[in-house]
């Protein structure tokens, strides 16, 4: 019977390492995308003034617009 007792216990505490390295793999995963997220350079519109990130900007003659209406306006 203590065999028995002892084999449960080595068998949770295996589940329980494997669970808290899957949830800290996980974790890792979440920050590294959210980082890469984060990082965007931000650029003032030439025309109104809105922020928007580079990836969104529209770039005309070397200034950013955060549309194509502003960017139509000059």
């Amino acid at each position: 019977m203590f065999k028995l007792l002892v084999f449960g216990v080595i068998v949770y505490a295996i589940y329980v390492l494997y669970s808290k390295g899957k949830a800290i793999k996980n974790n890792i995963n979440k920050s590294n995308s959210k980082n890469d997220t984060e990082s965007e350079e931000m650029v003032e519109c030439s025309e109104c003034g809105t922020f928007v990130t580079t990836k969104e900007a529209f770039i005309k003659d070397g200034k950013y617009y955060c549309s194509k209406e502003c960017m139509l306006k000059k």
